[in-house]
């Protein structure tokens, strides 16, 4: 892709975002529960990891999500942002209700290790829509969820952990949450963090063939460690020139320039990939990063088989789910201002 044809590819890209997060909105109050299913009780407003309105779930039941639903409020505030259209209002109020009122079932207090990924989500959701809709009725959770994550990174000597407790991701939510809500104390913990492991590391990204892989039935593999990475680098430092130089010098070459073939949730594991390559692109300007992004989104939106901006976790699993669309459309947006 030469620089022009790339150069037309991002304004395509970027004329249909409200288009994308549109369909993405749409698609993830099919997965909330809500009327018809339920007109009250604990569940209501707790959004499924996957479609529940499919005319064939293939035996998947409704069941409650605490994080897919911090995510797919995400996508409605971020859709609100873009679009001013507040069509979706509704739908993140009964959200907000359901976390708050299972908060203490997500997010105990008397271990430091559980729903962590919940508090990370919480961070990153609870800042984004007090920022979109200047509104803060849900400070008291966001702010426990960050003093939670603060303690554990800086508490953490030693990288351990993938998916649900990667500490990589918890720390890009955390400085993205701690600059949007101007949490000096978070923000700190954060860059430490980064500085030892990522600043200070020689080699702080590997090969992809080396990066971790689930082996098995069951389980996930969503992250990419080299994409967390990159990300906790980019949120606790987006305007500083040494991010930069680790992005450019040690990041890129070990980036994939295509889709990558994964043994499990695969779709989820390059979008992580395309948000890092994104997101590098806009501090860098290195168009390779670019090329590389769009080379993996462009095989997502094959995938995306309805045109529905929703994906199922891997080409061959039956049904669309939420948890994949929110991650889908957050690669989709790495590349926006």
């Amino acid at each position: 892709m030469d620089q022009r044809r790339t150069c037309l590819r991002l304004r395509s890209h970027t004329e249909g975002l409200e288009r994308h997060f549109s369909k993405a909105s749409s698609f993830l109050v099919k997965c909330q529960i809500i009327e018809p299913y339920v007109e009250r009780g604990a569940l209501r407003g707790s959004v499924c990891p996957w479609e529940i309105g499919a005319l064939n779930t293939h035996g998947f039941t409704i069941t409650e999500d605490f994080h897919d639903t911090l995510e797919a409020i995400w996508v409605w505030s971020y859709y609100t942002k873009i679009s001013k259209d507040f069509a979706y209002k509704s739908n993140i109020k009964t959200a907000w209700k359901y976390v708050t009122a299972n908060f203490p079932h997500f997010i105990p207090t008397s271990d430091e290790d559980e729903g962590l990924y919940d508090c990370a989500w919480l961070a990153l959701t609870g800042s984004t829509y007090e920022k979109i809709f200047s509104d803060r009725s849900y400070r008291g959770w966001i702010d426990i969820a960050g003093d939670r994550l603060s303690y554990y990174i800086s508490k953490l000597h030693s990288i351990r952990g993938r998916e649900y407790y990667d500490p990589f991701w918890m720390t890009a939510c955390l400085a993205s949450a701690a600059l949007s809500l101007k949490h000096i104390e978070w923000l700190k913990v954060a860059q430490d963090f980064v500085r030892r492991n990522i600043i200070k590391n020689q080699t702080p990204f590997s090969t992809v063939k080396k990066e971790a892989r689930h082996i098995g039935p069951g389980g996930h593999d969503f992250f990419s460690n080299n994409a967390n990475r990159a990300l906790a680098l980019l949120s606790c430092f987006p305007f500083k020139a040494i991010a930069t130089k680790i992005l450019v010098n040690k990041f890129l070459p070990f980036t994939p320039k295509n889709f990558v073939k994964r043994h499990a949730d695969e779709n989820v594991w390059n979008a992580n990939v395309a948000t890092a390559l994104g997101k590098s692109y806009l501090l860098t300007g290195e168009e390779e990063f670019l090329r590389r992004y769009f080379s993996i989104m462009d095989e997502l939106e094959k995938r995306d088989s309805q045109n529905s901006s929703a994906l199922p976790r891997s080409e061959k699993f039956p049904i669309r789910e939420s948890w994949v669309t929110v991650f889908y459309a957050y690669a989709y947006s790495s590349v926006m201002v």
